[in-house]
């Protein structure tokens, strides 16, 4: 799997603050997408043991009220 960034402290994508992780990746191609660099499959960079570190190192704050998966599509395969 792809993604595009890890966004820290973010509060329009759930509730509370939030850690989102933006996927690469996505068929719908919903007209009006405000994340088209996200459609790639092939774009962005490999999720690694780094980025996967970084989100639980995050989530261990007390503030951060859980993840949100974002993109692209989340479930695409």
């Amino acid at each position: 799997m792809n993604y595009h960034n890890i966004t820290h402290n973010d509060m329009l994508n759930g509730d509370g603050l939030r850690v989102v992780l933006w996927v690469a990746g996505c068929d719908h191609r919903c007209h009006n997408c405000h994340n088209q660099m996200t459609w790639d499959i092939h774009g962005g960079l490999p999720f690694d043991v780094e980025a996967k570190e970084e989100i639980f190192q995050a989530l261990e704050q007390e503030h951060i009220s859980g993840v949100t998966f974002s993109g692209g599509d989340p479930l695409n395969e």
